[in-house]
């Protein structure tokens, strides 16, 4: 699988601790997404798949990656990959480069479908 840094057009959020606010910091981080998947839709990658969030638990948080993906018949060269978010300790996976795109979708159908199971509970 390959993983790419996050273009330069597009720097992550900075936070500032001296005055650190945690609402502002997952408000920034979810625009940050929204602009990252717009980036790379600009470029063409509009599969179905582009902007979804692959997520694996690492130490005390999570290693976070954005999958990107040419629509079908494009002649891209590489039609898959994964661009790793830095949010919070910007933390990597260990594994997510040996998986491949089923795989890497299932979990994200598994983490998909456990958001929406406790979304609703109080």
């Amino acid at each position: 699988m390959k993983i790419y840094a996050l273009p330069t057009e597009v720097p992550a959020p900075t936070v500032d601790y001296m005055n650190f606010n945690l609402a502002q910091v997952q408000a920034d981080e979810e625009a940050h997404k929204a602009a990252v998947k717009q980036h790379f839709l600009d470029l063409g990658y509009k599969g179905k798949n582009t902007g979804r969030i692959y997520r694996e638990s690492v130490a005390d948080g999570q290693a976070l990656y954005m999958v990107v993906e040419a629509p079908r018949g494009t002649n891209a060269k590489v039609k898959f990959f994964l661009v790793h978010l830095p949010y919070g300790d910007a933390y990597q996976s260990r594994t997510v480069g040996y998986m491949n795109k089923k795989g890497i979708l299932e979990m994200i159908d598994h983490s998909d479908r456990l958001d929406a199971l406790f979304r609703n509970r109080k």
